[in-house]
């Protein structure tokens, strides 16, 4: 066994630290060693304290893997603002499917841009364009998390977007302005066929009339409903990234919209339910009918491909526009943000009244074009 012979630093007393094997190192490379360890003592460093804590370090790394720093910057994201339960759950569930099986093993600093790029090419060949692209997102985002914290020294992914397909961008299927008669036709048909249930009628009819986004509509519930004041106020979550509890918005009820919100009361009441959503369900997990409902409502009367819950707002937006309202009473009545922060930070006007008049005159001239009254007697 190759042995160095030292004193100590601070305490001057005298010990030994091995070199290595007599079978394993020549005595070039003991010399080397040697050379390296009195090189530490002349900074005042222990040989054997810096053995001990390479290796340790060397075991951190190897324990520090890509799967651990994941977890580590889940649980801080669920600590923010703007990552609902519903938004952690879909994200954890990528990596569980797609990300950890594929790199979560490796040390996070030891994955090369290659290692990615094999990781995911085969979802690209698969055509899961969109899959890949929330990959890669989530995937920086734990290498940034590493990498600000001193635990890596470089990103080594962060560029590796540029060697995938982009996703390509579809707008949301809807339909022109004139052919809302043709829509509204086929829709009542479609009710009075059986295709669909009443409680999603009256869900896809309140979007047409609301321009509300499916969620919130699937979601509605009776506390926040004034029949009285007309009025419809919660909370919305999306893009509020620094508001947790959600910025108000209030829609304004037309006589129609108040007449749906009364009949679901009705049914309600005849069936015994006792729930505070709207449009309770009695099968889905959630207590209340599902987006998927709204969805096969539509693709029922339109067929697929046509209108989508979301293309309702498309809808709504436009027809509004081509009566020439003003914008911002339809943005407002959208829910949708000021593009312009500086503007959207003074601007906190509801347009309230001016609203109600426009969104009664959408829905008298929705109601104009359907078969018959939206509520029936």
């Amino acid at each position: 066994m190759w042995r160095f012979n030292y004193f100590k630093p601070f305490t001057q007393k005298r010990t030994n630290i091995s070199l290595g094997k007599l079978s394993d190192m020549t005595l070039t490379q003991a010399r080397a060693k040697r050379e390296e360890y009195r090189q530490l003592l002349a900074k005042n460093i222990d040989p054997r304290t810096y053995k001990a804590q390479a290796k340790q370090e060397s075991a951190a790394k190897q324990n520090r893997t890509f799967e651990r720093m994941a977890e580590a910057w889940f649980k801080d994201r669920q600590l923010k603002a703007n990552f609902t339960e519903r938004t952690a759950k879909d994200t954890w569930a990528l990596f569980e499917r797609h990300i950890l099986p594929a790199i979560g093993k490796y040390p996070i600093d030891q994955l090369t841009a290659l290692i990615g790029i094999n990781a995911f090419k085969p979802l690209e060949r698969a055509g899961k364009l969109e899959t890949v692209r929330k990959i890669l997102n989530n995937v920086n985002h734990v290498m940034r998390y590493a990498l600000h914290r001193g635990l890596i020294a470089t990103n080594n992914l962060a560029e590796i977007q540029r060697e995938f397909d982009k996703p390509r961008v579809k707008g949301m299927n809807t339909i022109e302005p004139d052919e809302l008669a043709e829509f509204l036709a086929k829709f009542y048909q479609a009710r009075d066929d059986g295709r669909f249930s009443l409680l999603s009628f009256y869900a896809v009819m309140l979007a047409v009339l609301t321009g509300s986004r499916p969620s919130e509509i699937a979601r509605a519930q009776w506390d926040d409903i004034d029949t009285t004041a007309q009025t419809w106020s919660y909370r919305v979550q999306k893009g509020n990234k620094n508001l947790p509890e959600g910025r108000l918005h209030i829609v304004t009820l037309s006589r129609q919209a108040v007449a749906i919100f009364e009949k679901m009361r009705e049914i309600q009441t005849a069936l015994n339910l006792n729930s505070a959503f709207v449009f309770a369900s009695s099968t889905a997990k959630s207590g209340h009918i599902t987006i998927e409902a709204l969805r096969m409502a539509i693709i029922r009367s339109m067929g697929d491909g046509r209108l989508t819950t979301h293309g309702i707002r498309h809808l709504f937006s436009t027809s509004l526009n081509d009566k020439n309202y003003n914008a911002d009473w339809i943005e407002k009545a959208l829910s949708h943000k000021d593009k312009n922060a500086i503007r959207g930070t003074y601007n906190k006007a509801y347009y309230i009244n001016q609203r109600a008049e426009m969104l009664q005159a959408w829905a008298d001239y929705v109601e104009s074009l359907a078969p018959s009254p939206i509520v029936g007697k």
